[in-house]
């Protein structure tokens, strides 16, 4: 028999939580739709659009962890579930950098010194640009916070702040980059 500790139950959960109600929900026709989680499994539209629909996933799973964490029964497990979130944090961001980099998800460095991200964000015709780095930005820091934590670069600073703080940030860099823009 298969023994699984707590901690990689609670992490297997979440992840399966996230699988059949974030993959299986259609944007498009504001509906759950399982047959969207079959058609990510047997790569029915192809090996791009299953890595895409994964990596949403495994950083919604590694947010959904991190809150998980700090619930008062998942105490014992704090240290192991904080490290099962920064891996699928982490995988996301190697995914997403190697899928997106240079492109418009992910401009290439010599891009943002080009222009303002702030100067982006205020006008109405580079918006979008401005709001997909602001995501990229917002994504760093909560990865920063996690990983700044973990290796314990400031030890007297409070453990439940810190990561409370890559939540939200991690949380607001996935809206800003899931936003449709139709203007």
């Amino acid at each position: 028999m298969i023994k699984i500790s707590p901690p990689m139950a609670i992490t297997l959960g979440v992840n399966a939580a996230f699988l059949a109600f974030y993959t299986g929900y259609s944007k498009a026709d504001k509906a759950y739709k399982p047959s969207m989680i079959w058609t990510v499994f047997t790569l029915k539209k192809g090996l791009n659009h299953t890595m895409v629909e994964l990596n949403k996933e495994i950083s919604l799973s590694g947010l959904g962890t991190l809150a998980v964490a700090f619930l008062p029964p998942c105490k014992e497990y704090r240290k192991e579930l904080l490290r099962n979130s920064i891996a699928m944090l982490s995988a996301h961001t190697v995914y997403s950098t190697w899928k997106y980099y240079g492109g418009k998800n992910i401009p290439s460095l010599s891009e943002w010194w080009a222009t303002s991200t702030i100067g982006d964000l205020m006008d109405k015709k580079t918006i979008v640009r401005g709001v997909k780095r602001a995501s990229l930005i917002l994504g760093v820091i909560s990865q920063g916070l996690l990983w700044g934590d973990f290796l314990k670069v400031s030890p007297e600073t409070k453990n439940s702040l810190i990561c409370g703080s890559a939540i939200v940030t991690g949380t607001a860099h996935f809206y800003l980059m899931e936003l449709d823009y139709k203007w």
